[in-house]
């Protein structure tokens, strides 16, 4: 969900999603969302990223670990990806 737009976690139980992946989500909205199960990812934390693994794990997808400098390497990661 977008940045900066607080009412965005309203879309975690207005549309029942399985994953949701936002900038920054509240306490209450992350212990919303564990109540109803929603496997969530909050982008602006500390390693926010790092819980992309816990929710790929709890899906079953498979995975390779970061463990490089982020900021660094961000723009090599994302060319790779999107330019195939």
């Amino acid at each position: 969900m977008g940045r900066g737009n607080p009412e965005s976690a309203d879309a975690i139980f207005a549309r029942e999603s399985d994953v949701f992946v936002a900038d920054k989500l509240s306490v209450l909205n992350k212990h919303q969302a564990d109540m109803l199960k929603v496997k969530w990812v909050e982008l602006r934390g500390e390693n926010g990223y790092q819980r992309f693994a816990t929710v790929l794990q709890q899906l079953g997808i498979p995975y390779t670990e970061y463990s490089g400098n982020l900021d660094t390497h961000l723009d090599k990661i994302l060319s790779e990806l999107f330019d195939k």
